[in-house]
């Protein structure tokens, strides 16, 4: 007579079980990784200081990553997530993703210092997203240029939404918002190597400066079109 006894599905340790216990020592390793990597560099720390740190041995980490750089991918997603949680924050308390009350220099405004907020109160951050994603590898570089580029694609909707009827003085408002998020990040950048020796509020002025140029140009050629009839 056969068992009908079914097998034991991931034996649960601590209240996990097997794939609870995974994600949990995958968290571990984005931790330690952002940690290492944001501390003393990419280039600077092996897969065997980062298990050190994150109190896993290097089997558990393979468990996870195929290799360091699949690791710092994972920690820039992480810093990305971040970021894009804290400016989604700041646009949807500023009521623009409701069109409500729009004012977009004070969207600009709020939105920048949420983005540099995030940079400045986390050094490692700012280090694993500004300077060491350039120097990785060029997978890692088209990664940054593909999460820069979404940030510039959701200034770019918020840009045609405040402003319809640019396409008709052949402004792409598409192309506005790829150069001030250019001009947002390379401040961003300066101000990391700087060790944020500047104030905040200075960063934040000078990047809203741009901003408001091309706001108060956009509006003025607005303003000269004919009304329609």
């Amino acid at each position: 007579m056969t068992s009908s006894k079914a097998p034991a599905r991931g034996r649960r340790f601590r209240g996990l079980d097997t794939k609870e216990r995974q994600r949990q020592r995958r968290e571990q390793l984005v931790a330690a990784g952002l940690e290492m990597f944001g501390t003393r560099g990419y280039h600077s720390v092996g897969v065997r200081e980062i298990c050190a740190e994150a109190k896993l041995t290097e089997r558990y980490f393979y468990e996870s990553f195929s290799n360091r750089e699949a690791l710092f991918q994972a920690v820039y997603n992480h810093g990305i997530d971040t970021i894009r949680a804290a400016v989604m924050q700041s646009i949807m308390q500023s009521g623009a993703a409701s069109g409500a009350g729009r004012d977009m220099r004070a969207v600009a405004r709020t939105t920048i210092r949420a983005f540099l907020s995030k940079l400045r109160d986390d050094p490692r951050l700012s280090r694993v997203l500004m300077m060491d994603s350039m120097t990785v590898s060029s997978d890692v570089g088209l990664q940054s240029q593909i999460a820069t580029q979404s940030f510039a694609d959701l200034i770019g909707g918020m840009i045609r939404s405040a402003y319809p009827e640019l396409p008709q003085l052949g402004i792409d408002g598409q192309l506005l918002a790829d150069g001030l998020i250019g001009s947002t990040v390379y401040l961003a950048i300066h101000w990391t190597v700087h060790d944020f020796a500047k104030p905040l509020d200075v960063i934040v002025d000078h990047c809203v400066l741009l901003y408001d140029a091309v706001i108060a140009e956009s509006e003025r050629r607005l303003a000269t079109l004919q009304p329609a009839d």
